[in-house]
């Protein structure tokens, strides 16, 4: 049934984009409708100096619709299925290949890999050039390329010659040092060790303000990429981090969520919840709730996940915490799944047959693809992020910090989310890669890898229409099920004794169709190489 309503919503969505389709071809249209993702803290793209750039270079105007957090997957799919005033592009709508593959094929997008060439995208058509490969990513299993590709290369090659990518490990959980001196206590090293240093800090006034209450013992995000718990899963043999809950294991792709490791992380960290030492708003929290807590007057936190310590707790008080280790589990063992490290995407740039003139809009999307104007779009602007003038080299520098501000604050400010080019090799030529990125993979390689014992994750692949349409069908009910059961047994217990049903009514509602699908991608993406 949910097949049949989506295919009902593609056709009328064609139906009422016909008229609109007959006026394609040459025209003069230098006005066009973007519906556009943003970050949460970004102004209005119309704002942004590399915007206006752009336009006065192409002579356009583009009518800005930006949408940012959870709203902006509801608002794309509400335009979608309704098929009436369309806009002329998709810029970081973050379109799935389900969307991509059927909106093709339906005539509501339109291919771009004809307008990939020198005279309409020379940038773009350079970087194809430079990363030969980069196309193919982008190419569609019919054949058709509905969405520009992007690049970014930010990591190291390991020993093994495996590209390891700063995003491997996303949540880096760290620990109040300050508070672990107060508590008499050393660092802990077994997940049993960390339960009884979070009693300590709920049970004493860690934080000196006089109210033994408002310490949090530990804080997370559940469900957040960057700012879940799955960290502390290494101690059950697994780090949950992608959000499909993929992962693989000498070839063999699987579903992490129903594994019998999965069980027993959650049976233990149950109690946990139970003994109040875990944040009661860990499901309901967003990120400015969550960093609200690390950065007032008072330190709160004693253990948090981020993607770094600053941006929680700002930069003064980043130097109470250290990063806590990957800690053993009851078994006195550990194992971490590396996140997935591909570095293509061909999601952020979609034109809909409702624009009249492709060829320009493309040419004006062309620009972002230029390495100065790449690297305004995912920081910020020449004298908004980074200073004005390069430096001896000809490279450019960010600026210095104001007092209270930081630098993932100030890129969410500035960025322009859309199709990018960031190669190793721009680094040191047109600018640096900044502080806290360079930090971070420092920090993955010289002290996160040295508990990790295996370099194998899921690569980047192509999967067919029938397995897109498999994935899309089942995955997101399947998803929601756990999410659903996850918090209920980490909040209420009870996964022992529902724990069968559940497995079974995963397998029931198309799980192992999904991992199928994975597997088959992926031996073909193996047969490739």
């Amino acid at each position: 049934m949910k097949k049949a309503n989506k295919m009902m919503a593609l056709t009328m969505a064609a139906a009422m984009l016909v008229p609109q389709m007959a006026f394609a071809g040459e025209s003069e249209q230098t006005t066009f409708n973007i519906f556009a993702g943003v970050s949460a803290l970004s102004p209005d793209n119309s704002e942004k100096p590399l915007v206006q750039q752009m336009n006065e270079a192409m002579g356009v105007t583009i009518d800005w619709n930006c949408v940012s957090g959870d709203t902006l997957t509801e608002k794309k799919n509400l335009i979608l299925n309704a098929g009436v005033d369309m806009p002329d592009a998709f810029m970081a709508a973050e379109l799935t290949d389900y969307e991509l593959i059927n909106y093709g094929s339906y005539g509501v997008l339109i291919p771009l890999e004809d307008y990939i060439n020198e005279e309409t995208m020379p940038n773009l058509t350079a970087l194809a050039e430079k990363r030969p490969e980069l196309l193919a990513t982008a190419t569609m299993p019919d054949g058709h390329i509905y969405g520009l590709p992007g690049i970014s290369e930010m990591g190291y090659i390991d020993d093994d010659g495996t590209y390891i990518g700063i995003g491997a490990i996303p949540q880096f959980t760290s620990i109040n040092k300050d508070w672990l001196e107060k508590v008499g206590m050393e660092m802990p090293t077994t997940l049993d060790e960390l339960h009884d240093v979070l009693v300590a800090f709920k049970e004493n006034d860690c934080n000196g303000n006089g109210d033994a209450t408002d310490e949090i013992p530990m804080s997370f995000m559940a469900n957040n990429w960057c700012a879940g718990m799955t960290t502390l899963f290494a101690g059950f043999g697994f780090t949950d981090y992608n959000e499909d809950h993929r992962a693989i294991d000498n070839g063999k792709v699987y579903y992490q969520a129903t594994s019998e490791n999965y069980k027993n992380a959650i049976a233990y960290f149950h109690k946990w919840f139970e003994e109040g030492l875990i944040d009661i708003e860990v499901f309901s929290q967003d990120s400015s709730q969550y960093i609200a807590k690390g950065n007032g007057e008072d330190a709160r936190l004693g253990v948090f996940t981020w993607w770094e310590i600053p941006e929680v707790v700002g930069n003064e008080r980043a130097e109470s915490y250290e990063y806590l280790p990957i800690l053993d589990g009851p078994d006195g063992t550990h194992h971490v799944n590396l996140n997935e490290c591909g570095t293509t995407n061909h999601k952020n740039f979609s034109i809909t047959s409702a624009c009249k003139n492709p060829e320009l809009l493309l040419k004006w999307v062309d620009q972002m693809y230029d390495p100065i104007n790449s690297m305004q779009a995912i920081y910020g602007a020449i004298g908004s992020y980074w200073n004005e003038e390069p430096d001896e080299k000809g490279c450019y520098t960010m600026r210095d910090l104001k007092d209270g501000e930081t630098a993932g604050e100030l890129k969410s400010k500035n960025e322009l989310l859309g199709p990018t080019e960031q190669l190793t090799e721009d680094y040191g030529t047109y600018y640096y890669l900044e502080d806290r990125a360079q930090q971070r993979i420092d920090d993955i390689r010289d002290f996160w890898f040295q508990y990790v014992d295996s370099t194998e994750y899921y690569p980047s692949v192509v999967f067919t229409e029938e397995e897109t349409n498999t994935i899309n069908d089942y995955l997101s009910d399947l998803k929601a099920l756990t999410e659903e059961k996850t918090a209920h047994w980490l909040t209420d217990g009870g996964i022992e004794d529902e724990w069968d049903d559940y497995v079974s009514a995963m397998d029931s509602m198309g799980l192992q169709d999904v991992v199928a699908a994975w597997q088959a991608a992926y031996d073909r993406y193996v047969e490739a190489q």
